[in-house]
């Protein structure tokens, strides 16, 4: 009999397996097989609890482009004490809890074409809710964590130092724990080869540790300028990807997985300029999914531009001249030299009414007297280098912001874009206004309609009531469409 649970969500069909793996000693006295990934694993004596769709009361796991491992909770009805009465919980790690959730079609399968909500957790903590009057009404709250991220934790030996490739040395740290990297594996610019120049990490750090602090320190140069490289889980392949960000922004290589409707009730169709050039064999749209009741639509304001966009002093010492050197990196340089931000970040996008505009505001005083200090221990030109991708990521997350809650679906992943539409016209013509004769211009269009790249995914799971499962996304886009005109740069 399979573990599976097939049931409705949203008038949806989905299958779902929730399993809890304890790992209790193997056979031969040893211990249980560890392996890495994204899959579920069975060694010689685990035992297991598959839940059904009446226990699991809710579940919530959040996906996020700038974290490389996932985290979640899960909700569980736990009468009488059933969890631990079945199966005891060790509590040192090993207890790992797995979650699947795919879409089936019409009634011939599930469909291959969608990405699973496919993870593999370890439980970290636990929460108790009792009932002072029912012991049938008791509900029990884990947290997890990335399966992966609890292989990492393992500490690193004293006194082992790494060099060489940043990327070659997290591609190594991952393959020796059995954790898969894909084929298109981005090694990036930065190396550590430098006599006598090493990584040590401190006695207190594990490998999880280790990889988190490597990813900051790597970048690769394309055009004329540096971007810092991403480690992301891709659900699809069950594998992680090391990728520059531009790649993700380029026209062959962006993913545009669907599009969205911001209008209520409308009757027609017009043109406004602020649309993205609709893909026609890209971006699936649902009638039924594709409107947005609302969204939390926000800009960066002054706390954000002061801390993130401004020019940055790079200062360092070379021991062979016995001199102090410091370099200066302008924000303003870096947004719009040749194959710099703007060409490779906020070009690469296509409206209806033209080319779009990339969106950093920096007025006389944010381009000629606000600095902020950066330095590393290495080479002030790599220091240099990883400066300026620095800038490049904040030029392009700490930008316009786009969150909004809508239908769940297991296909969306962060990395990947969607775009937002509108069906009205930019400007409408007097007398559509209903509070008022005259005609209406729809400025924020130029800001809010475009391809947004998804920065987080939250997938919120309830069974209180009736079954329901929501996508909270929050997304960043880098310009505006051609229907407004940009800011004056050149204010003092």
């Amino acid at each position: 009999m399979s573990d599976k649970i097939k049931y409705k969500i949203n008038n949806a069909e989905f299958e779902a397996q929730f399993t809890l793996t304890t790992a209790e000693q193997a056979p031969d006295g040893g211990d249980i097989e560890q392996t890495g990934g994204g899959g579920q694993e069975d060694a010689g004596g685990s035992q297991k609890i598959n839940f059904s769709k009446s226990a699991v009361r809710g579940m919530d796991i959040e996906e996020n482009f700038l974290e490389p491992f996932t985290n979640g909770n899960i909700y569980i009805n736990n009468p009488l004490d059933f969890i631990e009465d079945g199966k005891l919980i060790r509590g040192d790690g090993r207890d790992k809890f797995s979650i699947l959730l795919e879409p089936v079609d019409d009634g011939e399968g599930v469909e291959d074409t969608k990405a699973p909500l496919k993870y593999s957790f370890v439980i970290s903590s636990e929460q108790n809710s009792t009932s002072k009057t029912d012991r049938l009404n008791n509900f029990k709250t884990y947290r997890l964590i990335d399966r992966n991220y609890f292989l990492l934790s393992e500490q690193i030996p004293y006194g082992k130092r790494f060099r060489g490739k940043v990327g070659e040395i997290l591609r190594q740290i991952l393959e020796s724990f059995g954790i898969p990297t894909a084929a298109d594996w981005e090694c990036g610019d930065m190396e550590i080869d430098f006599l006598p120049e090493h990584v040590l990490p401190p006695s207190t750090f594990r490998y999880s540790d280790l990889v988190k602090y490597l990813v900051k320190l790597n970048f690769k140069k394309e055009g004329s300028t540096y971007f810092r490289l991403f480690l992301n889980w891709c659900r699809r392949c069950e594998e992680y990807r090391y990728v520059p960000l531009n790649e993700y922004f380029s026209g062959d290589a962006k993913v545009i997985r669907e599009g969205f409707m911001v209008d209520d009730l409308v009757s027609f169709c017009g043109f406004n300029a602020n649309n993205p050039v609709p893909h026609v064999s890209k971006t699936p749209t649902n009638v039924n999914n594709a409107a947005l009741e609302n969204t939390d639509f926000s800009t960066p304001m002054l706390v954000y531009t002061n801390a993130y966009l401004n020019n940055i002093l790079v200062s360092g010492y070379d021991p062979i001249l016995g001199e102090h050197l410091m370099n200066v990196i302008r924000i303003d340089e870096v947004k719009n030299k040749d194959g710099g931000w703007a060409d490779l970040i906020a070009k690469p996008f296509a409206y209806l009414g033209g080319k779009p505009q990339p969106w950093a505001v920096l007025n006389q005083v944010r381009k000629t007297k606000l600095f902020r200090n950066l330095g590393f221990p290495f080479p002030h030109d790599r220091m240099t280098q990883l400066a300026e991708a620095e800038m490049t990521s904040n030029l392009t997350f700490f930008n316009l912001q786009l969150g909004f809650q809508t239908l769940g679906n297991t296909d969306r992943q962060p990395g990947e874009f969607m775009d937002i539409s509108a069906a009205r016209e930019e400007t409408e013509d007097q007398g559509l206004n209903p509070f008022s004769d005259q005609e209406v211009k729809h400025r924020s269009d130029a800001k809010l309609l475009g391809e947004w790249f998804i920065t987080k995914i939250r997938h919120e799971f309830t069974t209180a009531k009736v079954d329901n499962y929501t996508n909270t996304i929050q997304c960043i886009k880098p310009n505006i469409g051609p229907g407004a005109e940009l800011p004056d740069d050149d204010l003092a």
